[in-house]
């Protein structure tokens, strides 16, 4: 086969119906379907009667993470390239086509281009071509099987930015790329607030920064430590606050707003009432 559509789903499975329906529209004999549930429930026979052997449905039926569920994908496939798509994920007609004519460049690496669409609903375009780092959804990007296998597949410790930072391994070999000029992906943006994914957060820019110290530039050490600062104010840990807004502004000591945060950091009722334990992160 050519490509795998891999699906991770947990505790979604009318939106999962809904995508692989239309999936099934557009999916060859060339392309087969790699289902990965983490619901407690598994699917219903007769959602999957129709499938036969273009669907594979693995049913682990506990919450293991979507990076886990994507490297086991993966190890399900039997495609040379991959696609990862979420269960709430749109494209358009021509999505699985337009990637599937680049197949036969052999590309190592394609992109199309996107639509984000905000939850207030303002839209924005994304060429792949001219902005590769704003491409890093999936839904966006097909990748050799090989090449993905090679970079070591998903980070399962990350339960943030794990898809930046699966690129920036990617970034760091000669691929060939081939871009798509069509938004044939659209990615709602979602609002995702509170404690929780905050300590997601946190948890996994400090382990990005550690593994990636040598290859990350001075412009995303200056955001990933200014990051990590204005979260600790968040949570009211204003000493470690201060350590990493300062060795944000050393990256950057230009910055204006950089030295409005350190300010700030000293000043914490001011700090409370600015920067609440409840944000909206995309």
């Amino acid at each position: 086969m050519k490509i795998s559509i891999i699906i991770p789903t947990l505790d979604r499975p009318k939106a999962l119906i809904r995508l692989i329906n239309l999936l099934k529209l557009q999916i060859s004999e060339e392309v087969e379907l790699v289902v990965v549930d983490d619901s407690k429930l598994p699917l219903a026979k007769s959602d999957l009667a129709n499938w036969g052997e273009k669907m594979k449905y693995i049913h682990r039926g506990e919450k293991l993470g979507v990076s886990s569920a994507r490297n086991v994908g993966c190890q399900h496939s039997n495609s040379e390239y991959l696609i990862f798509l979420d269960d709430d994920d749109v494209v358009t007609e021509s999505w699985l086509k337009d990637f599937y004519s680049r197949t036969e460049n052999e590309p190592d690496l394609v992109y199309c281009n996107m639509r984000l669409v905000s939850p207030s609903g303002e839209e924005t375009s994304v060429s792949a071509s001219k902005n590769n780092r704003g491409i890093v959804i999936p839904g966006a990007w097909m990748i050799r099987k090989t090449i993905f296998e090679k970079v070591g597949g998903y980070d399962e410790a990350l339960k943030f930015a794990e898809n930046t930072e699966l690129f920036f391994r990617l970034d760091q070999l000669a691929l060939k790329k081939q871009y798509i000029e069509k938004e044939n992906f659209i990615y709602h943006q979602s609002h995702n607030g509170g404690s929780k994914n905050l300590q997601n957060m946190l948890d996994s820019i400090r382990r990005i920064l550690a593994k990636h110290d040598k290859y990350l530039n001075a412009h995303v050490k200056h955001l990933y430590h200014q990051n990590i600062g204005v979260i600790e104010m968040r949570f009211g840990r204003f000493e470690p606050a201060r350590k990493h807004l300062w060795i944000s502004w050393k990256f950057k000591p230009k910055k204006i707003s950089t030295l409005f945060r350190i300010v700030l950091a000293y000043l914490p009722p001011l700090a409370k009432k600015i920067y609440t334990p409840e944000i909206g992160l995309r």
